[in-house]
């Protein structure tokens, strides 16, 4: 018998080599035969992250942007509940057994857990945030993410998602270490008067 995969964990990857390592080390600690890791890799590093042979890897000839990475993962996944994790950001080391526990124990359409701000040191409870990475969504109700959209992705995402979910839960810990303001990303970059 086949086992059911539960969630999908994607990944879109741009030139966060060495954060993203960490991170696949730690989610190759964790996952097991009902979780599938899809990292979509944007073309941008000459790096290669085929190590890891646990995660269903995608190479895309150019950088596509982070929906449309997202978008590929949506599509190639197979769980019935659907995790978004930023490259360069971590997940606790109980992250896949506490979402998969659960996964057993509940059926709504979105599960929202807590945060941690790795630069801040800071914790979010009840994230009312519009981070897409802050819950698992249940795969038939997860909308696509729009790729015109270059910022605030998630912000879209998340009105969309309002208009399909009916039902949600919350998980009072903290699963998600969020790195924010890295330097480099696309957020130090336009609080940084780089674009």
């Amino acid at each position: 018998m086949v086992n059911e995969i539960k969630l999908s964990i994607i990944i879109p990857y741009y030139k966060t080599y060495e954060l993203t390592v960490k991170l696949l080390k730690e989610l190759s600690i964790q996952v097991n035969n009902e979780v599938e890791v899809i990292l979509t890799d944007n073309g941008g590093s000459e790096e290669r992250l085929d190590v890891f042979d646990f995660a269903k890897i995608i190479h895309l000839k150019e950088n596509v942007g982070v929906s449309a990475g997202r978008n590929i993962g949506i599509k190639e996944a197979k769980g019935k509940y659907l995790a978004f994790v930023d490259s360069d950001d971590m997940v606790t080391n109980d992250y896949v057994d506490v979402l998969l526990k659960t996964i057993d124990e509940r059926n709504e359409d979105v599960i929202y857990f807590n945060w941690a701000d790795f630069n801040k040191n800071t914790i979010t409870r009840h994230p009312e945030n519009y981070a897409v990475w802050k819950a698992i969504y249940k795969r038939e109700i997860c909308p696509m993410f729009q790729e015109d959209k270059m910022f605030n992705e998630d912000v879209f995402f998340q009105e969309d998602l309002h208009k399909t979910h009916k039902s949600i839960y919350y998980i009072d810990r903290v699963l998600y270490i969020y790195n924010s303001n890295r330097v480099g990303s696309q957020m130090w970059r336009r609080n940084n008067g780089k674009m």
